[in-house]
């Protein structure tokens, strides 16, 4: 069940700090903290966002909302529906409209498969059903961690509100300064330890996945995989036009299927203009600064015997196939030099 601050009206009620507290003169000392967990930070963000005006609007212009507004409540660990969990609800009033701003927060853990997706499908959601008018996706974390995020992860998130700027932010108000150390510990933490931790399932399923896409489908050029964290469902193939890195293959095989990948800040249009160019099974989505021709192809189980995904597997790299002739055709290739 989600946790809960706001008045029963909706409307937002002051939550006081534990640096409202009387406190002793003198500076400040703070014993070290052995690990910071993503459910303290959690909770610290909510009362942020409740007792600090200018924490709440700094939150607004990092999702381009518009001030004056109103807090029509914050909500944690949000799994409303099947479609996920989100970390931290925010929803205001902005004149006649809501919006949200829902908020994943992570310090050393890994994406899960199609988290950040996931979080725009909840959104999508609260639209349709008359939650809000709008909303937005942020990623709360370590700069560090959102910077190493694959640029397909990051197509979903339209904003990094980064630990090290609440920490930055923070250092003006004394009244915070056990919040400021709390977020500190985490980035000291987080630069530390944070590394991608092999999965040698995953890393054994990259390899035979390699040996039969090298062995059957040398055009595809896979490299070699290195390491693989238990994070690593989406395989990407090298760039298709030259030294860009702009359009390219992945293969999303936990169940999206078979992509073709443009970045382009025009998606919209190179959607339109590539949609009479597709087969009946390709379907064309535009992302804020991509544009995806998907194949739905057969999830797999890197956890199955390989044997038992083999035929599955061919089937992908067929369709893999298909889509990298469709990108070299060279009338598609003409349009999606002129939308990048």
């Amino acid at each position: 069940m989600a946790e809960t601050v706001g008045s029963e009206d909706g409307k937002s009620r002051h939550m006081a700090s534990f640096e409202e507290l009387p406190t002793t003169s003198g500076p400040q000392r703070f014993d070290a903290v052995s690990r910071v967990e993503e459910v303290v930070t959690d909770i610290l963000t909510m009362d942020l966002l409740h007792s600090s005006p200018a924490f709440l609007q700094r939150v607004l212009e990092l999702a381009g909302a518009a001030s004056p507004s109103e807090i029509v409540s914050i909500r944690r660990s949000v799994s409303d529906t099947s479609m996920g969990e989100t970390d931290v609800e925010l929803v205001i009033q902005l004149g006649s409209k809501r919006q949200a701003i829902l908020i994943e927060n992570k310090i050393r853990a890994p994406v899960m498969d199609r988290q950040f997706e996931r979080y725009r499908m909840r959104g999508n959601a609260g639209k349709a059903s008359g939650q809000w008018d709008d909303f937005c996706v942020i990623l709360m974390s370590p700069q560090s961690y959102f910077d190493e995020l694959d640029a397909e992860q990051k197509e979903y998130v339209d904003a990094n509100l980064s630990y090290e700027m609440i920490v930055e932010f923070l250092a003006s108000f004394s009244e915070h300064a056990f919040k400021r150390h709390i977020f500190q510990s985490a980035v000291a933490q987080f630069k530390k330890g944070y590394v991608r931790i092999a999965d040698a399932r995953m890393i054994s399923f990259h390899q035979n996945y390699w040996a039969l896409a090298s062995a059957k489908f040398p055009q595809l050029r896979m490299m070699k995989p290195d390491v693989v964290g238990s994070d690593g469902s989406w395989i990407y193939f090298p760039p298709l036009y030259g030294d860009t890195n702009k359009v390219r293959l992945i293969h999303k095989f936990k169940g999206i299927g078979c992509e073709l990948s443009v970045t382009t800040r025009r998606a919209e249009e190179i959607a339109t203009a590539l949609e009479p160019h597709l087969d009946v099974d390709m379907v064309v989505r535009s992302m804020k600064t991509a544009a995806y021709i998907n194949i739905k192809t057969p999830a797999l189980d890197h956890l199955a015997e390989f044997s038992v995904l083999e035929s599955d597997l061919l089937i992908s790299l067929q369709q893999l196939d298909r889509l990298r002739l469709f990108a070299l055709n060279e009338n598609v290739r003409g349009l999606i030099n002129q939308h990048i």
